[in-house]
């Protein structure tokens, strides 16, 4: 049976953080794992301080209820991704999930045990908001599996578990996000950014939901100041160039700046302005 030895270099490639933990790419319990068919995401339920308390407890398991290793990979709170188990880890337990072994997930799915004291409410950091789907897509991209096969350990075993607990959007905002990076980093819908923010806006007295909303927002103003520079300075150039090559062939100027601002107009349309956000 195959071995993922493949995890570190896909989440490098995605531009992530990945620690590899000694010996991890023949570590698995029995064995290797089967066709791989989704990401099993969950929550650790570890200590409420430390980058990444629960690592040495994923290695241990709990002999012999659940041998180890418990999760083929960790994220910690600072968003790096670690390698722990590239053969089959105990993480799933009894569940179904269409298209999946009844009671028989582990050989079958990639498990993620992200660092969360498992709050309702939720206590991730940016860091995690960001990595743990980016991650995902990687895998998932990797696999030729599509965003639905991101599974939420709660919706495999809807009796017994609860994570990952305090999701912005639950599941399907996360899934939601992992759709986006598989759709070359296609930015959010609308009722995307209603639904992220509607959350927020019922969530101002988490500091950490207030502390994200304002990194987005700073995040975004910053971004689009930095695109109207951008374009400023190619607006100078076009007309720099323009007055050169006028020169150089003869033509004027004017009418060739006037002819590569049509062009571009016609190339990249001018984004309309929403209603009540112009001047006047």
């Amino acid at each position: 049976m195959p071995y993922l030895t493949w995890m570190a270099d896909v989440l490098r490639d995605a531009g992530l953080r990945v620690e590899e933990v000694d010996g991890w790419q023949s570590r698995g319990h029995r064995g290797g794992v089967r066709d791989i068919r989704g990401v099993l995401l969950h929550h650790t339920v570890g200590a409420p301080t430390g980058n990444f308390p629960s690592l040495d407890f994923i290695l241990r398991g709990q002999p012999p209820e659940k041998p180890p290793p418990l999760a083929n990979l960790g994220l910690a709170r600072d968003g790096t991704w670690y390698t722990i188990a590239a053969g089959l880890a105990n993480h799933a337990g009894r569940g179904r999930w269409p298209g999946i072994p009844l009671d028989n997930g582990n050989p079958h799915l990639i498990g993620v045990e992200a660092e969360s004291t498992g709050a309702d409410h939720g206590d991730w950091t940016q860091a995690q908001l960001e990595s743990y789907p980016q991650g995902v897509a990687a895998l998932l991209r990797h696999l030729g599996l599509p965003a639905e096969r991101a599974i939420a350990h709660k919706e495999w075993a809807p009796t017994r578990k609860k994570d990952p607990a305090g999701w912005p959007g639950g599941i399907n905002g996360f899934r939601d996000t992992v759709r986006a990076h598989l759709e070359d980093d296609m930015p959010l819908s609308d009722n995307d950014i209603y639904r992220i923010w509607d959350f927020k806006a019922h969530e101002l007295n988490n500091p950490a939901a207030v502390h994200s909303a304002a990194v987005w927002l700073v995040g975004a103003n910053m971004g689009a100041w930095q695109a109207e520079r951008q374009l400023v300075g190619l607006r100078t150039a076009v007309e720099k160039l323009a007055e050169a090559v006028g020169s150089a062939q003869g033509v004027n100027a004017d009418d060739l700046k006037k002819a590569i601002g049509e062009a571009i107009a016609e190339a990249a349309p001018a984004v309309p302005v929403a209603p009540g956000n112009g001047e006047g």
